[in-house]
């Protein structure tokens, strides 16, 4: 199998409701990472073009960018864990990707040493 990924970032702020407690909200430098699979190479011997989906990246997460993220549509009524928002950002990638790609996880670090994974069980 071949994989490939890309990486993009955003500075955003968040207030996790925790059961004992809601934490301040607080800002992150974000990164996000998106990680592709597949059985076979296109005519020109690529997976899938890496510009590509760094665009589909960018553009999922680029309104992120400068906000809070409770206050964005998409995660309304959601705790903003890194865990929820590595899970979003995996729906909204795979609407973009073709057949013979499959989207193997999206990883969210939100302060050094602090990563949340989020993958699907796939079949290729």
């Amino acid at each position: 199998m071949y994989t490939i990924s890309v990486t993009t970032a955003f500075r955003a702020g968040h207030q996790l409701k925790l059961r004992s407690a809601v934490e301040s909200e607080h800002i992150h430098d974000w990164i996000v990472e998106a990680a592709i699979g597949g059985q076979s190479l296109d005519n020109d011997g690529m997976l899938f073009d890496f510009n590509k989906l760094k665009k589909i990246l960018d553009e999922i997460t680029g309104p992120f960018n400068g906000k809070k993220l409770e206050d964005l549509q998409c995660f309304k009524n959601m705790n903003t864990s890194a865990e929820n928002i590595a899970k979003y950002i995996f729906g909204q990638i795979k609407q973009y990707l073709p057949a013979n790609v499959s989207l193997l996880y999206t990883e969210i670090t939100e302060t050094a040493g602090c990563k949340a994974r989020y993958s699907e069980k796939i079949s290729i």
